[in-house]
């Protein structure tokens, strides 16, 4: 586990890692209606995925959360899912409505106006299909997730200044790899 800046957290952070996982939502809107019903899109990598409704670990085959405790990756019989936690999206949620009740009237429809906006865009779950996936491992502390193209998946991801891929228990990570790779093989 690696903290790049500390036990600090800052909102700006928080929306570094909204733009790095989620951003790909809000060129869906530049998209034709047909399209955007679809819920399919195409990463900078060519990777096909899908942003889906969030799901809960019960629902996947198995599921983690990192340490920090802002992301939650599961796995499910046809599927890699990464989201937010329930936990990280309160506290932006809290973050952005802010705590000062002296505030004008309108500052605060404004506050309650994103935080409506970033909680229903955030609300959501990326799922990338398993047959885009060509390996998962763990080595060294980082979990590992290989496209087909060759392409580390969300290998730069961090939120909070903890790097996802890095931030999961040892034990969680490995039982990850053995699931992932149970089902991929069994392809």
């Amino acid at each position: 586990m690696k903290n790049l800046t500390g036990n600090r957290v800052a909102i700006h952070i928080r929306i570094s890692a909204f733009t790095l996982l989620i951003l790909p939502i809000l060129f869906m809107t530049a998209l034709p209606a047909e399209a955007q019903r679809s819920g399919n899109f195409i990463t900078a990598q060519d990777l096909n995925a899908d942003i889906t409704p969030r799901i809960t670990h019960e629902e996947a085959t198995y599921g983690m959360t990192t340490q920090e405790g802002s992301v939650d990756l599961m796995l499910t019989e046809d599927s890699i899912v990464i989201q937010f936690t329930d936990r990280f999206l309160d506290n932006l949620d809290e973050d952005i409505r802010g705590s000062k009740s002296e505030d004008p009237h309108l500052i605060t429809v404004i506050r309650s106006m994103v935080s409506t906006g970033v909680s229903t865009l955030l609300d959501r779950a990326l799922a990338i299909p398993l047959e885009e996936i060509s390996e998962v491992y763990y080595e060294d502390g980082t979990l590992t997730i290989i496209s087909r193209d060759g392409e580390k998946l969300f290998d730069d991801l961090d939120v909070d200044g903890y790097y996802v891929m890095e931030d999961f228990a040892r034990r969680d990570a490995r039982r990850f790899v053995r699931a992932a790779e149970a089902i991929l093989t069994g392809r």
